[in-house]
């Protein structure tokens, strides 16, 4: 009983093989547009360049009437086609791009989502103490790991628990919270 079992896995895995990838026969089909759309304009445009030489060359109405059909108005409408193609095309990249720029979009959110909650703002509050703050190495303030003042310096060390009370908090990034620093701005 097993071994019909693995022989029909065996047989859906070798069917799930070849199958094609949808993105791949979407890329040939883009592709067979633009070759499409590019040759029904180079067939169209000399047809009708045809019709018109051909119409020309008779001074009569009813002998130009034929060069006009076949040439000018056949001619005409394998160069619009030509050209739908070709815009088919276009607008089939411009939905690859746009899906593209889209994941990327997503895939950037949820870096930023998983940096936000593992707190990487300047590192982790493990790698910056129980408290969270941060000092310059000779700095007489301490301040938040994401503050502007220490973002992006090397040196920057945590501040040792219970040593807040000695160092003046910074008054930009008021790791405290004590007050609003749009207040902070008003009061100065």
């Amino acid at each position: 009983m097993e071994s019909s079992g693995e022989e029909r896995n065996a047989r859906l895995r070798d069917a799930i093989g070849k199958l094609r990838v949808r993105g791949d026969g979407r890329r040939r089909a883009d592709r067979w547009l633009m070759i499409a759309g590019a040759a029904l304009i180079g067939i169209g445009l000399p047809v009708i360049l045809l019709g018109w030489w051909g119409a020309s060359r008779t001074p009569y109405v009813f002998e130009q009437i034929p060069y006009l059909i076949s040439g000018g108005v056949f001619g005409l409408a394998i160069a619009v086609v030509g050209g739908l193609c070709y815009f088919a095309y276009w607008m089939a990249r411009q939905g690859q791009e746009s899906r593209r720029q889209s994941d990327e979009l997503q895939s950037s959110l949820r870096r930023i989502e998983t940096l936000l909650a593992t707190g990487v703002a300047g590192g982790s509050q493990a790698t910056h103490g129980s408290n969270g703050f941060v000092m310059t190495p000779t700095g007489t303030m301490f301040h938040r790991p994401d503050c502007v003042v220490v973002s992006g310096r090397s040196g920057v060390k945590a501040v040792p628990e219970g040593t807040e009370a000695k160092l003046e908090p910074c008054r930009i990034c008021d790791p405290l919270g004590d007050t609003n620093p749009r207040e902070k701005a008003g009061q100065n």
